[in-house]
């Protein structure tokens, strides 16, 4: 980390209809405040957005700070310079459920002051890397979801409107309408297993989709990830079943299980994954645990 070097606020204009750019000139006041300086990166599309925060790095920086939510913590992770900065989140995206792990304030001010206050002693984090046939290597902070979260995650993302956590909400009352099951391969090791269920989801951090606790009792220092399976029931069934996981009391339910592994393959015929409320593709995907891969200033 270089301390005479500006940090860069990287900024999604559109995270929450807009209340990313608005957040982010409250940061950048909060970092001329401190007497530190700081310089905006933005794009006009996710690639274009990576160009420049890529350009960034290699201009040198003392650190990046994320202004949004999970997705453009997502975008940042995919470009091999930023992950070898000092990363710091100031959230203000629809679900936050990075921040949410760490307890990060919603304040601009307060969180650039956290950040500022945690250079002497970063947290090491844990990330998720999921690779697939013919592609890249992606990289994961919180999780990669496929199956029924995984559509409630893409319908979530079609509404456009200021609602918050509630998209979320409101894409699960309308996937539960359309509700069935899939069957999954999964692979941990030399041992496989296949069954019929509504997701198979990677969890590195304990909630997805603003704040469902899918997997309580993960950790992101243990250099492993929560592998979260839930099998077949009927719709109300399963809405017993989401209502007890709303509340964090699903982990001991027969169509529950939850298996902490350094690695899986998970095989789902055409379903598309999500990672960090973003499209992932289609699998087959081995999933791996990269243990303290990112330094976080928290």
């Amino acid at each position: 980390m270089r301390d005479d070097a500006p940090y860069g606020v990287v900024v999604n204009p559109s995270s929450a209809l807009g209340r990313g750019a608005r957040v982010a000139r409250v940061v950048l006041a909060s970092f001329q405040a401190a007497g530190v300086d700081a310089v905006e990166i933005t794009g006009v599309d996710a690639a274009d957005c990576q160009a420049r925060v890529r350009a960034a790095c290699k201009r040198g920086l003392r650190g990046i700070v994320l202004v949004g939510g999970d997705g453009l913590i997502g975008l940042v992770l995919q470009v091999a310079e930023a992950r070898a900065l000092p990363i710091g989140v100031v959230p203000a995206g629809s679900g936050n459920d990075f921040a949410r792990q760490f307890g990060l304030p919603r304040s601009p001010a307060a969180a650039v002051a956290r950040l500022l206050g945690s250079e002497g002693a970063p947290l090491s984090v844990d990330l998720g890397v999921v690779e697939r046939p013919g592609h890249d290597p992606h990289w994961f902070a919180g999780g990669l979801s496929i199956g029924l979260d995984a559509a409630i995650n893409r319908r979530a993302n079609a509404i456009r409107l200021p609602l918050g956590p509630l998209r979320y909400h409101l894409a699960l009352l309308a996937e539960l309408a359309v509700l069935k099951s899939r069957r999954f391969v999964v692979q941990i090791g030399a041992r496989e297993h296949s069954f019929m269920g509504i997701l198979a989801t990677v969890m590195n951090t304990r909630a997805i989709g603003g704040g469902i606790p899918l997997a309580p009792s993960a950790s992101v220092h243990d250099g492993m990830l929560d592998l979260v399976e839930v099998s077949h029931g009927s719709k109300l069934r399963v809405l017993s079943v989401l209502g007890l996981l709303a509340r964090a009391k699903h982990e001991h339910l027969p169509e529950v299980t939850i298996t902490r592994v350094p690695a899986v393959k998970i095989e789902a015929g055409d379903e598309l994954a999500f990672s960090d409320g973003e499209l992932v593709g289609s699998g087959p995907f081995e999933v791996r645990v990269a243990p303290g891969a990112l330094t976080l200033l928290a």
